[in-house]
């Protein structure tokens, strides 16, 4: 028998894990547009449209400038009010967006498609904050996993979409292809976001991770440790942008977008050139997300254990030595599988540090105004990656100094991670902590 004074008792499934399924379901289903999955539209398009891949490749770009300006805006709104609106509606217009592809052959008609598709930031490179920030606010000591397991569905979305989108296009054509996807995207977003989703777990009575009672302090491996909750709080957008952390790891991450962008689009006509059946590359490039999404939910616990610039140093270390087999040249057809399956160990990895810097670092709290402020820098400088590649690509240089210079960026870019410390946490009366980082966080 319940007595009137007890407690009332927590639901057998923490609701955190729905905020999860949504996520997920909304990465599965938006990817098409990613760099990955738009890889295989590009030679088809390029040859009905009559227009180079570098001049195409610019929707790209404008999509993801288009995000990334918008990111600063979309990020305050879901830090007030939260993801549920702002997503079923962005969802419905990423999904018209789409369809109109298929009924369009105009290129500044594509252009105008891209760019709208941009503002709603799903599958954008940076990080989108209407499937980043729901997760992380629902979770703090799981926090590695939950995000992990949500951002798993845009790498399993991605797999599924570059072997659809390839059957699709030789069964149907381009056109038809962008128009299946359109409807996959609203029927997978809107009705997920408009039901499930909420802001926090405080909104609606309950805590992080489904805790009986708070934490004495957010803590995670790669957090500083402070004794009473009282003592420290969340940084503001202004304190964050004034933390040394927060600009490397910009530098580092544009880096990353910069050269990474070209690379997914254009290797797969260096293994065309090699005479690689469209079966096999559909194949090997699917075997990376999904690579990618197994690893990122076993590296996310374990980024709940170690200090999480670790986790990301070893990510660029696989990233590295998954190309060695393309800046190598080797023409072996088992490469091709070997590649994506390296690379995918190294993305899955880095893709953890990537996700939970913000949240873990810099606090709950205003976390989406702070991605949001860091994304236009990101996004905008690492857009251009795609045109530049096709410029230089189309100008003459070969595969060969292509890769070799992609090689040394991400490995530069990836040194860097191990400096990236987490910053000394603010106080409440607004004088910056200053206890030593715990061995944990060093």
């Amino acid at each position: 028998m319940t007595h009137p004074a007890d407690p009332p008792a927590r639901p057998r499934v923490f609701y955190g894990w729905v905020i999860v399924a949504c996520v997920w379901l909304a990465n599965f289903t938006t990817v098409s547009t990613n760099p990955l999955v738009f890889s295989f539209f590009l030679d088809p398009m390029s040859s009905d449209l009559g227009i180079s891949r570098s001049t195409l490749v610019w929707g790209i770009t404008l999509r993801s400038v288009a995000g990334g300006l918008f990111a600063p805006y979309l990020g305050r709104i879901v830090d007030r009010y939260g993801a549920r609106w702002p997503g079923a509606i962005s969802g419905l217009v990423v999904g018209l967006a789409l369809i109109g592809f298929a009924s369009t052959t105009n290129l500044w008609v594509i252009y105008t498609l891209f760019l709208i598709s941009g503002l709603t930031g799903f599958s954008i490179f940076g990080g989108n904050v209407l499937t980043i920030v729901p997760p992380a606010n629902w979770f703090v000591a799981k926090r590695g996993r939950a995000l992990s397991i949500s951002g798993s569905g845009q790498l399993v979305g991605s797999a599924t979409s570059a072997i659809a989108a390839a059957f699709f296009i030789e069964r149907f054509g381009w056109q038809a292809a962008w128009g299946i996807f359109g409807v996959i995207a609203i029927v997978g977003v809107v009705p997920a976001y408009a039901i499930f989703m909420r802001r926090r777990p405080e909104d609606i009575g309950l805590l992080p991770d489904g805790a009986a009672e708070p934490p004495p302090v957010e803590a995670s491996a790669a957090r500083v440790a402070v004794s009473t909750a009282d003592e420290t709080r969340d940084f503001t957008v202004s304190e964050a942008l004034r933390t040394p952390v927060l600009w490397i790891h910009v530098a580092s991450f544009t880096t990353m977008l910069l050269v990474i962008s070209p690379f997914l689009l254009f290797r797969n006509r260096y293994w065309t050139d090699l005479g690689f059946s469209p079966a096999l590359i559909a194949i090997g490039v699917a075997l990376d997300p999904l690579t990618v999404a197994f690893v990122s939910i076993g590296m996310g616990v374990v980024a709940e254990r170690i200090p999480i610039r670790f986790v990301g140093a070893l990510g660029g270390v696989g990233r590295v030595a998954g190309m060695l087999p393309l800046t190598l040249g080797a023409t072996w057809w088992p490469s091709v599988l070997v590649h994506n399956l390296v690379w995918g160990i190294g993305s899955g990895t880095t893709s953890v540090f990537q996700t939970l810097m913000i949240p873990d670092y810099f606090g709950r709290a205003h976390q989406g105004a702070i991605r949001g402020a860091i994304m236009p820098i990101m996004v905008v400088v690492g857009a251009l990656g795609g045109p530049l590649g096709g410029y230089l690509l189309d100008a003459g240089m070969s595969y060969t100094v292509f890769f070799w210079l992609i090689f040394a960026a991400v490995g530069l870019a990836s040194a860097s991670f191990l400096w990236q410390k987490p910053p000394r946490r603010p106080r409440v009366d607004g004088a910056v902590e200053v206890r030593e980082p715990t061995a944990a966080s060093r």
